[in-house]
């Protein structure tokens, strides 16, 4: 069980791909960090991780039988993806299943998708409590149909405590872990739906360039590059891409319109893919070291290994 204390949402199979070691339990990857601005090479399976992240409660599981029923999964995955890149195509119809549900895990089963789901109930529940306390009489209603429902509510505890309770904020509502897994593992299928619904075309880099990933690096985004909030994008919506970088030298690309099955992006194109790469992620970008090229608001260009720099250059222009 201690062994299985660190859950990679993000498979170290598909990090290796950018290691120069290429696979094994040392291989390491270049790394920048958002929050602190550093850069460092460091070993794959120290990173696209969080400690009992798919751990579970349920009565009759072992804590963590959904990590290691994904590790199960993972183990077809990653030999399909092999082949894959080695074609540069999808072999078989099992080829391409393989690569969508790698790609619906990884949208799905992740920091950022978790904090999602969990900051909707927590607004469904705080918004629920205020009209709860909306008057007395409601208050009351929903006592006594709680009480019916065998939930345990103290007599001692009035309708003005309650309030004053709410209104200076001293609680923390917590949601369960499992059950947001549970709903992590619901969304799986749908997002793998819409994502097998596209054309998918496997994007080259020019030899002198490559391309990074982060630790949310299925990116949907608007195809023609605007910004609509507070519209988000979807999987199954028109006029969106989706941008999966799966090695240094290959991305693969979806539209849900028809394009070729192959093409190559010039320097500006995958700068631009790692720029949207460096903005999905949630915290870190991995590369197979710092020579890969992205855009700033005040530089073109900017390696890797001096986004740091930059950003602290252009931090002290404002």
């Amino acid at each position: 069980m201690a062994g299985k204390a660190n859950h990679h949402f993000i498979p170290q199979f598909y990090l290796r791909n950018f290691s120069p070691a290429g696979d094994g339990r040392k291989a390491k990857v270049f790394c920048f960090d958002q929050s602190t601005r550093k850069s460092f090479e460091t070993l794959v399976r120290n990173v696209g991780s969080r400690r009992h992240f798919f751990r579970i409660d349920v009565e009759g599981y072992d804590p963590n039988h959904v990590e290691d029923g994904m590790a199960e999964i993972e183990g077809e995955i990653s030999v399909h993806l092999a082949e894959v890149i080695e074609a540069n195509s999808f072999p078989s119809d099992a080829h391409f299943s393989s690569v969508m549900l790698l790609m619906g895990n990884v949208a799905v089963r992740n920091p950022r998708f978790r904090s999602m789901i969990e900051n909707f109930h927590l607004k469904v529940v705080n918004g629920v409590m205020k009209m709860m306390l909306q008057d007395k009489d409601r208050f009351d209603g929903s006592v006594k149909q709680a009480r019916a429902n065998g939930v345990p509510i103290r007599d001692d505890i009035s309708y003005e405590d309650m309030r004053d309770f709410i209104d200076r904020g001293e609680y923390k509502v917590a949601i369960d872990q499992t059950y947001l897994i549970g709903l992590e593992l619901e969304a799986v299928p749908t997002a793998v739906e819409q994502l097998a619904r596209r054309s998918w075309s496997f994007a080259s880099a020019t030899p002198e360039t490559t391309y990074a990933t982060c630790d949310d690096p299925v990116v949907l985004a608007w195809a023609d590059g605007t910004d609509r909030r507070p519209y988000s994008p979807g999987f199954g919506l028109a006029g969106t891409i989706v941008m999966v970088p799966i090695t240094p030298k290959l991305a693969l690309i979806g539209l849900l319109n028809k394009q070729p099955a192959a093409r190559i992006y010039r320097r500006d194109q995958v700068a631009g893919m790692n720029t949207s790469i460096a903005k999905n992620a949630t915290k870190q970008l991995y590369a197979r070291d710092g020579s890969f090229e992205l855009h700033t608001r005040t530089e073109p260009y900017v390696q890797g290994k001096d986004l740091g720099a930059s950003l602290e250059r252009q931090a002290r222009g404002r």
